[in-house]
């Protein structure tokens, strides 16, 4: 004997299992929405910190910049301002593959559109005495050329 599964109770059924589907990306969305403004709001100190550490009392951080660009998955781009030229410009933190695993790279993009490798952002003692050794490294390079093509 077959059993046959009525129109209504599939359609009662799948409605449920859509309204459920709904419901958890509807959380997982918020969620998203709420980590994001944590997210801003903690790389903008750990940029702040890392400058004061290298250049004490120079720059000032502002507002994000947002990046439209599919590039930009790893990084965040800020104003600034250089408290003692006045000079606004921006800021880019970007996570960068080097021998000692990802780190957080910090480019300065001057008003000119020259952009400068400022550094890493949250290292210390040996390890950030090695990876300064390699500013003008490749990777440092091609984060450069990418930073001017994913801000264009």
């Amino acid at each position: 004997m077959k059993h046959q599964i009525s129109y209504k109770n599939f359609f009662i059924n799948y409605l449920i299992f859509v309204l459920i589907a709904a419901f958890v990306f509807g959380i997982l969305i918020y969620v998203v929405k709420i980590s994001h403004k944590a997210w801003d709001r903690n790389l903008k100190i750990s940029l702040e910190y890392a400058l004061a550490e290298s250049e004490p009392d120079t720059w000032e951080i502002g507002k994000p910049v947002k990046i439209k660009n599919p590039l930009s998955a790893g990084a965040a781009c800020y104003e600034a301002r250089n408290k003692k030229s006045g000079e606004n410009c921006r800021m880019v933190i970007i996570r960068i593959m080097t021998f000692y695993g990802p780190q957080t790279g910090i480019y300065l993009i001057e008003n000119d559109g020259d952009i400068v490798f400022k550094g890493y952002s949250s290292l210390h003692g040996r390890v950030a005495v090695q990876l300064q050794a390699s500013y003008g490294g490749r990777r440092v390079e091609y984060w450069k050329h990418r930073i001017e093509l994913m801000l264009n």
